[in-house]
C-alpha cells in the first residue's frame, strides 16, 4: 500500500515522517512531498494525509490531485518532546506566540491551550502585525526564528506541530490499523503526557526554590511585613516583624493569626475588612503605624509596620512639597495615544522610571517634555519625595546659579540673611527637571557636571559643601550634538545626562493619535460633551502642526469659544493665518498617502517583493509565487514558492497586493505603487 504524505515545509516534512513511521508497518511505502521544493507529480497513492486544512485547500486549486482518493486532513498539536521549558515560565508571564501568519499563530495557541498549556498569556506576533515587542521578555516560536523580534531574552524554539492523537487514529482506522496498533499507540501518548506532568512538577519545585529565595528577599525588609489569606491564615512573616511584635516561636506560616498574635485591637484592625485606614499603635513602648491593602484577586491581605517618627517624616516631607508646588502633576496614564509611538513612549518611562539614571529627553517645542519628565518621577522610587521643574530658557544667566545652588548670607547685594537654599536642595531626595537644558552658558554646564559627578553642591558666596541626592531629568529642543560638535556644550555633561534617553515624536508623525487627543483635550476644556465632524478630523490629521500638541491645544480652544453647538465642524476652525506658514502648503487639509504610510511598516523582505512584482508588471509578465520564487533565486532573499505564498498573504493583509485568479493573479494595489515609489 502506498501512502502519500503532502506537507508545506521541510521541517514539518521531517517531523511529521518521523511521527508516522512510529505506527506505520514497514510493509506501507510512504512518500513525501513538499509546497516549498515544488509539489511535482504526485505517483498515484492508495490514500493522502495532507498536513493541514490551509495545504488541503491550496493543493485543491492547483487541481493536479485525483479527488476520488481517500485522504485525511491532518489536525496538528505542540510536539510534547519540547516542553519543558514552556512549561517553566513563570505563571501569568506575558509571552510573545510567533509565526508566519496570523492565522498559524491561532492555531499553535489553540494547540497549546488544549493541552492545558494556559497558564501564560499569550500575544500573537507575526509579519505586519500592530504589536509592541518592547513589553515581552519571552517568545515561543514553532520553528518561525527568523520572525522573532530582535531583543527578546528568552526565545522558545518549540519546533514544528506534529499530528494530533485523533488524526493518528484516523490514518489508522483507514488502514484497518487501529486496532492491532491501539496498545503501543496510547502507551506513546500515555508516556508523552507523563513526561509533560513531569515537566510540570519540576517546575513547580523551580517555583518552590524561588519562593525560598524570596523568603530571604522578605526577611531583608526594614519594615515588618504580613501576609495572609482569605481564612486569616499566615502566608508571609517576615524577621522584622517578629522582632517588633517580640515572637520566638519558630512555625508561625500555616498558623491562623489568633495563635500568633496576642495584640486583640491589632487583631481587629488586620481582620475587619471595613477598617481601611492606618491604625497607630503602641507595641511594647514603640510608636508604629499600621497600615494595610487587599491583594487583587487572591483575597490576601498585605499588612506594612513602619516605625511612626519615619512615617511622620515622610509625611511632612511630602506635605511640605505639595505646600511649595514642589510636586509632579502627571502620570504615565495621562499620556494619550493609540499610536506605535506612544507605546514604546510608555513602555521606555515604565523602564526608565524604575531605575535611578538621570535621563534627557529631546523633542520639538510642544512635544509634551515636562509630560514624560513627570510621569517619570512619579513611575519612580522618588514619587513621594519633591519634584521641581526649572526652565533655563526663562532665566537670566546672572541669576541661574543662585537659584540651582542657592547663595550664602551676603554673598551679593540684597541677599536675603541667613541665604537661602537652591532648588537642587529643594528637591533632595526627589527629582529636578532641567527645561531647556541647551540654552545655559558652558560656566553653569560646568557647575552643573560637578552636581553630577560628586553629588554635592556648594552655594553662591559660599564655603560649605553640601550633599544631594537628586535624580536629573533633563530636555531640550536643540540638537545637542551639534553643540557639543560645535564646543557650545560641554562633551562629558552631554553623556552625563544622556544615561537614559527618550525621543518624543512630533505630532505630524503620528497622526492617528489626533482623534484621540481631540477628545481629551476638550473634555478637560469644557463641562459638555462635544463632538467633532469626520471632515474636520481629516483636515485636522492632514496639518503638519509644527507647534505639535501645544499648537492643537489652542485650535480646539479657539474652536470651543467660537462654536455655536456641541458639535463642531470645518466652520468653527480659525483662519488660515492663525495657523504657521506651513498651513499654505495645504490649504484644503487633506490627508495624503504621504501621511497614512508611516503607520505601516514594511521589512526589508517585503520591499523586495513588491519591487520584484512593479518588475514584472512593467514587463507585462505573468506574476505568480513560481515566477516570483525563481526571480528571487538572483537578489538578496532567496525564497521557495510556499515561503513567496506566505509572503503575498502578508502583503495582502499589509494592503499592498491583490490575489485573484487569471493571468495577472498578482496585482499592486494603490498603497503598493505608492510603498515602491517612496522606498526608492
Amino acid at each position: 500500500m502506498k501512502i502519500a504524505l503532502l506537507t508545506g515545509s521541510k521541517e514539518t516534512c521531517k517531523s511529521l515522517t518521523k511521527q508516522l513511521k512510529n505506527f506505520l508497518p514497514q510493509t506501507i511505502e510512504l512518500d513525501v512531498y513538499m509546497m516549498d521544493e515544488g509539489l511535482g507529480d504526485v505517483s498515484s497513492p492508495d490514500f493522502i494525509i495532507y498536513s493541514s486544512q490551509a495545504l488541503y485547500e491550496e493543493v485543491a486549486v492547483l487541481g493536479k490531485i485525483d479527488p476520488t482518493i481517500p485522504f485525511v486532513v491532518g489536525k496538528r498539536t505542540i510536539n510534547y518532546d519540547t516542553l519543558e521549558m514552556v512549561v517553566s515560565i513563570p505563571n501569568k508571564t506575558k509571552v510573545l506566540l510567533v509565526n508566519d501568519l496570523y492565522e498559524s499563530a491561532l492555531e499553535v495557541k489553540e494547540a497549546m491551550e488544549e493541552i492545558g498549556l494556559d497558564h501564560m498569556e499569550l500575544e500573537l506576533y507575526y509579519p505586519g502585525c500592530n504589536k509592541d515587542p518592547m513589553e515581552f521578555h519571552h517568545a515561543i516560536t514553532p520553528g518561525e526564528l527568523q520572525y522573532v523580534p530582535p531583543g527578546i531574552e528568552n526565545v522558545i524554539n518549540i519546533g514544528s506541530r506534529i499530528f494530533d492523537f485523533k488524526t493518528i487514529a484516523k490514518v489508522l482506522s483507514h488502514l484497518d490499523l487501529l486496532e492491532q496498533s491501539s496498545g503501543s499507540f496510547s502507551k506513546m501518548y500515555l508516556e508523552k503526557i507523563i513526561n509533560v506532568a513531569k515537566s510540570l512538577a519540576n517546575s513547580r519545585a523551580q517555583i518552590i526554590n524561588l519562593n525560598e529565595s524570596m523568603d530571604r528577599v522578605i526577611d531583608g525588609f526594614e519594615e515588618g511585613l504580613l501576609i495572609f489569606d482569605p481564612g486569616h491564615n499566615i502566608v508571609v512573616f517576615n524577621d522584622m516583624l517578629k522582632t517588633i511584635l517580640k515572637i520566638k516561636q519558630f512555625r508561625y506560616i500555616g498558623n491562623r493569626l489568633s495563635r500568633v498574635i496576642y495584640n486583640k485591637k491589632l487583631l481587629v484592625y488586620l481582620t475587619d475588612d471595613f477598617l481601611t485606614e492606618p491604625l497607630e499603635m503602641s507595641i511594647d513602648g514603640n510608636e508604629y503605624i499600621v497600615s494595610k491593602f487587599k491583594i487583587n484577586q487572591s483575597g490576601m491581605t498585605c499588612a506594612s509596620f513602619k516605625p511612626l517618627k519615619e512615617h511622620q517624616k515622610t509625611k511632612a516631607l511630602k506635605e511640605e512639597a505639595i505646600r511649595k508646588g514642589y510636586v509632579a502633576k502627571y502620570n504615565i496614564d495621562d499620556i494619550v495615544g493609540r499610536s506605535l509611538a506612544i507605546k514604546k513612549l510608555k513602555s521606555l518611562i515604565d523602564k526608565l522610571g524604575k531605575t535611578d539614571m538621570n535621563i534627557l529627553i529631546q523633542g520639538e517645542s510642544g512635544t509634551g517634555k515636562e509630560l514624560a519628565a513627570s510621569a517619570i518621577h512619579n513611575h519612580s522610587n522618588r514619587s513621594d519625595a519633591p519634584f521641581l521643574a526649572v526652565n533655563f530658557s526663562a532665566l537670566p544667566d546672572s541669576l541661574i546659579e543662585s537659584e540651582l545652588f542657592g547663595y550664602a548670607e551676603g554673598a551679593f547685594t540684597g541677599a536675603k540673611k541667613g541665604g537661602k537654599k537652591g532648588l537642587f536642595e529643594e528637591a533632595n531626595g526627589g527629582t529636578i527637571f532641567l527645561d531647556e537644558i541647551g540654552d545655559i552658558s558652558l560656566k553653569v554646564q560646568s557647575r552643573l557636571l560637578r552636581v553630577l559627578e560628586e553629588k554635592e553642591i556648594m552655594p553662591v558666596g559660599g564655603n560649605e559643601i553640601r550633599p544631594v541626592d537628586v535624580r536629573i531629568v533633563a530636555a531640550t529642543n536643540k540638537n545637542l550634538i551639534k553643540m557639543v560638535n560645535e564646543k557650545s556644550f560641554r562633551e562629558d555633561l552631554y553623556f552625563r545626562l544622556k544615561m537614559g534617553y527618550i525621543h518624543l515624536e512630533p505630532l505630524r508623525n503620528r497622526r492617528e493619535d489626533i482623534e484621540i487627543l481631540l477628545d481629551h483635550i476638550a473634555e478637560g476644556m469644557t463641562s459638555t460633551k462635544v463632538e467633532f465632524s469626520r471632515k474636520l478630523i481629516q483636515k485636522l490629521e492632514a496639518y503638519d502642526w509644527m507647534g505639535n500638541v501645544r499648537e492643537l491645544k489652542n485650535t480646539i480652544n479657539y474652536m470651543l469659544a467660537v462654536r455655536t453647538s456641541d458639535f463642531i465642524d470645518v466652520e468653527d476652525l480659525p483662519s488660515e493665518s492663525f495657523f504657521t506658514a506651513e498651513i499654505n502648503e495645504s490649504k484644503e487639509f487633506e490627508p495624503t498617502l504621504k501621511h497614512s504610510e508611516e503607520l505601516i511598516y514594511l521589512s526589508d523582505e517585503h520591499l523586495f517583493f513588491l519591487s520584484l512584482i512593479h518588475q514584472m508588471i512593467s514587463a507585462d509578465e505573468a506574476v505568480s509565487r513560481t515566477s516570483l520564487s525563481e526571480m528571487s533565486r538572483n537578489g538578496r532573499f532567496k525564497r521557495t514558492e510556499n515561503q513567496v505564498r506566505r509572503i503575498l498573504l502578508q502583503l495582502k493583509e499589509l494592503g499592498m497586493v491583490q490575489i485573484s485568479k487569471g493571468r495577472r493573479g498578482i496585482e499592486l494595489t494603490e498603497d503598493g505603487y505608492q510603498r515602491i515609489k517612496t522606498s526608492r
